[in-house]
Order: structure tokens, then sequence, then C-alpha cells
């Protein structure tokens, strides 16, 4: 039985990461939580049947013995955590993004060479089983070779760019570097050697002039096609969608639904535009099996 601990018990803790791991009670079990507010600790422990809360990760270290450590605190403090855990005697898994500058995502690794443990960045949507599936069909060639892809992430302007507080202000790229990690790592799952990135940024929402911008287009230039990612914050609206192109079809992959929909359209004859409507629709939520076929 794995021992797991957690370090930080904010919304992405609370939401996410502690009921994945309560839900894995036969695989693991959560022993401790930390947090720089005691009280919240405490209260979430008590509230999850979670037997230990501290104020630091030390005293959970040497009180625990954990077998792992999910770090779940804003990024700033990753490096210095991670570095803590690895030193103790754990595997770390930490959220994304994995550190604010190359220097501390290098000293997290060095710090997992010489402890010997684990370490992984959160990059959970590569496990998503829309995504999954929608690789599987290029690995199988059933699209021919991979041609481009195209990424759309919209994140609801209450989540973040309106609260004046919120702790993706203050990452060196705002908001983006809260939820450009996921684009980007999606897009190395098919690119090979990115040689150019290109970034254009524009504020739309006069009303937070604590976020500098809220409208991000990026191409990532590699050798075998383009990625071209739009991230926007400034509407109400949750989306996850990656375009991936093919040299004989395309894919709509729907992170948030979990569903691929299949394109081709042969030519614009009225037949075969109806049809390749027709066959888009999906089995339903989750549903992977490709009806979509054209």
């Amino acid at each position: 039985m794995l021992k797991v601990a957690v370090v930080g018990c904010g919304l992405i803790a609370l939401k996410k990461h502690l009921p994945a791991f309560l839900a894995l009670r036969k695989q693991c079990s959560l022993v401790g939580l930390c947090d720089s507010q005691t009280e919240r600790a405490q209260r979430a422990a008590r509230d999850l049947g979670i037997p230990g809360a501290y104020r630091d990760l030390p005293s959970m270290l040497s009180g625990e013995r954990p077998d792992l450590v999910d770090v779940c605190t804003p990024p700033a403090a990753h490096a210095h955590l991670a570095a803590q855990a690895l030193r103790g005697g754990a595997a770390v898994l930490v959220e994304k993004p994995m550190a604010l500058t190359i220097a501390d995502c290098h000293q997290m690794v060095e710090a997992a060479s010489r402890s010997g443990r684990s370490l992984g960045v959160l990059h959970n949507q590569l496990f998503n089983p829309a995504f999954l599936a929608a690789q599987e069909l290029f690995r199988q060639g059933e699209l021919g070779s991979f041609a481009g892809m195209r990424i759309r992430f919209s994140t609801p302007t209450h989540y973040m760019t309106s609260q004046k507080d919120h702790w993706a202000h203050r990452l060196p790229g705002g908001v983006l570097g809260e939820t450009g990690p996921h684009a980007v790592y999606l897009s190395l799952a098919f690119l090979e050697n990115v040689r150019e990135v290109a970034v254009c940024a524009r504020k739309v929402l006069s009303d937070y002039p604590w976020s500098p911008f809220e409208d991000f287009r990026i191409d990532l230039v590699a050798d075998n096609g383009i990625s071209s990612i739009w991230l926007t914050y400034a509407n109400d609206d949750w989306a996850a969608e990656v375009d991936l192109l093919g040299t004989r079809g395309s894919l709509k992959v729907d992170l948030q639904a979990q569903m691929v929909l299949r394109y081709k359209r042969p030519s614009l004859a009225a037949r075969d535009v109806g049809l390749s409507v027709l066959r888009q629709q999906v089995e339903g939520p989750g549903g992977l099996g490709m009806a979509g076929r054209a």
C-alpha cells in the first residue's frame, strides 16, 4: 500500500488530487496533509478522514514517512518543496507548471537523481482517454502521417482573471503560466524538434488591470508540423479541444467530454458534405468508438 502525503490544501488539492487518491483506496493510503495555514490542513484532514495534519513539510516527512509526496502549492514553492521531499526519501508528484525558472527545474531533477527517487510533473491530459484514443489512431496509420495540430483552451473569466489575488497573476506569464503548460505538453506529444516559437498576446478586459493579457495565440513550429494554440481567459465558457490533422483525415478531441470526432470530407459535393456531418456524431459522453468514420 502506497503511503501518500499532500502539500498544499487549496482548490486544486481539495477538488482534484485528494478525491482522486481517495478513489484509489486499494492502491494507496492518504496519511497526511500540510499547509502553511495549519487550520486549513486540519479542516481538510478532519473532513476527509486523513490522520495527519501539519504546518510544514519536514514535520510531515518525519511524522508519516510517506512513499509519495504530492505538491499542490503555487509554483514558486515547487522547487524547494520537491527537493525537501526527495531528500526525505519520498517520490514526488508536482503540479504544473513544474517551476518558474529552468534553474529550478534542473534543481528538482538533480535532487531526484541524487535521491534515487522518482519525480513526476502532473501532465494529466496526456492520459485523457480521448487523447490516448487519438494517439492510437495515428499509431495505427488510420489518418496517414501527422501534418499539424490546433489547440483551444477557454478558461472562464471568473476562474482566475477577475480574481485580483489569484496566485496565477503573480506568475511571470500571468494566467498563461497556469493553463498554458497543458497546451505545450499536448503539442509535444506529436511535435518533433520544436525550432521556432511565436507568441501574440492581447489585453481584452479593461476591468481587470492586474491581468496583463487575456487572449494568447502561440505557434510551435517543429520539423514535422505546427501546433497553433489559442488560449482565452475572457469569456464565460470552458473548452479544451485538440484538432489533429493527418494526411488522410483529421480528428477533433474534446478533452472535457472525452469525445473524439473523426473528419473526412473528400469533396464539396452536397452528398459528401451531408454524410461527413452525419458521420461525425459520437456515440455519447466518454464514448471513444469512432462513430464518424467516413
